[in-house]
């Protein structure tokens, strides 16, 4: 890195001793050319995974059904149709909704615009990570870096972690 880049935490891609948190900007899953109704797994822990569902104007993911999972979904562009048995939810962007385990659901994009829905699942099944649509080296505009100036909240993490610098 020379002396004119801005200050970059660690490569979210690191293992071992690296940090254990690990970004990422969304419009790098966000692809609309695997099809209508296309889901790519963004995270997968031992707990949680975290899904993106991209779903073309006049498509549905179809009959969804998890038996063992909860599944919270988070509309993040568009407006959806959430079909379930027990009716119908219209949620726009920012709205969420929780599925429980067992519940019978699919998700139904009626309108002239793409559909952008987060999913996060616990457990997470056993679906792997998917790659980046764009290149894995760089982390797009959303994730931003700066460890040389903490704000009160790092502060307070890193007293309460023991591990404050002063100065």
């Amino acid at each position: 890195m020379d002396e004119a880049s801005p200050p970059r935490g660690p490569d979210p891609g690191e293992v071992g001793s690296g940090p254990r948190v690990r970004p990422v900007d969304l419009r790098d899953y966000a692809d609309f050319r695997r099809g209508p109704a296309s889901c790519v797994r963004v995270f997968a822990s031992e707990q949680l995974a975290v899904d993106l569902w991209c779903i073309e104007p006049g498509a549905s993911t179809g009959v969804l059904h998890h038996p063992d999972r909860d599944v919270a979904y988070t509309v993040i562009g568009g407006r959806s149709w959430f079909v379930t048995d027990d009716g119908e939810v219209g949620l726009d962007p920012l709205g969420a909704l929780l599925v429980p385990a067992d519940t019978v659901h699919g998700i139904d994009n009626r309108l002239a615009d793409p559909l952008i829905v987060l999913a996060a699942s616990a457990p997470p099944g056993s679906a792997p990570e998917d790659p980046a649509t764009e290149d894995a080296d760089a982390l797009a505009a959303a994730v931003h870096w700066d460890d040389q100036r903490p704000g009160p909240l790092r502060r307070a993490v890193e007293t309460l972690l023991g591990t404050r610098r002063d100065g």
